[in-house]
């Protein structure tokens, strides 16, 4: 007898409202993606996510401009992750930040603040943070990751130093003496919420940081070698996963 033939796994579709027992009508971009990307028909299986935790099986009931799903039941739930990593990511340009909160929703950071500084150029758009959202949402379909990325902003550097936890760390290029990795031994193994802030193009200025330390940051290094600042931002993000996560 041959090897029986591995399962194909099932798409997953955006489904906000889902609720098992009852059908939820797909938005036209995820009906689109359903009938004319992944090309499925009437009877076809497959997952709703419904942003808030929840993951469920569902059955396409009808297409259309906008699909109708019957929700079947729960396939998976999982708690917001801890710790809440919140990420202070500059404006950059708009091909450099779409891929950083994809990373970001990927690598398990909780929420994105952006922010601009004294050395600011990029000028944001008016549908910046909505087009942000829906990339960074799009993203759990393909990770599996089952909230959203919150994306706040874009706000003043001097707003989101408030922020209010004991933890800040910023990466900051002039700094010499305390590594990211040392900095990370001070901190518990399971602190309630961390907050990481990469720099801006062309970096803080010095009365930026020194404004920062007195906000309760602690100023680190990445390495020998400057780092560009989307660089810098998803270098902050792979080692606070691996460090809290992994």
């Amino acid at each position: 007898m041959g090897a029986a033939k591995p399962q194909k796994a099932l798409a997953r579709f955006l489904a906000p409202g889902a609720v098992p027992g009852q059908r939820v009508l797909l938005d036209p971009e995820e009906s689109h993606h359903l009938q004319h990307v992944r090309r499925l028909k009437e009877g076809a299986e497959i997952l709703l996510l419904d942003l808030k935790g929840h993951e469920f099986k569902g059955r396409v009931q009808r297409l259309g401009r906008r699909v109708w799903v019957e929700v079947l039941e729960l396939v998976r739930e999982e708690a917001p992750k801890a710790p809440e990593l919140v990420l202070g990511l500059p404006l950059l340009k708009k091909d450099h930040l779409s891929f950083l909160v994809e990373k970001a929703a990927e690598l398990g950071v909780s929420r994105v603040i952006l922010y601009y500084s004294r050395r600011t150029v990029v000028k944001p758009g008016p549908n910046l943070v909505p087009k942000l959202g829906a990339r960074a949402a799009q993203s759990l379909k393909q990770c599996g990751r089952l909230w959203p990325l919150a994306i706040d902003g874009p706000k003043p550097l001097s707003s989101l130093a408030e922020e209010e936890t004991l933890y800040k760390l910023v990466a900051y290029e002039k700094e010499k003496s305390l590594s990211l990795k040392e900095a990370l031994k001070r901190i518990p193994s399971k602190p309630d919420k961390l907050l990481f802030l990469s720099g801006p193009e062309g970096g803080f200025s010095p009365e930026e940081a020194s404004f920062l330390q007195q906000k309760g940051f602690l100023l680190v290094h990445l390495g020998d070698q400057i780092l560009r600042a989307e660089t810098a931002a998803f270098y902050l993000m792979s080692v606070a996963h691996l460090w809290f996560f992994l």
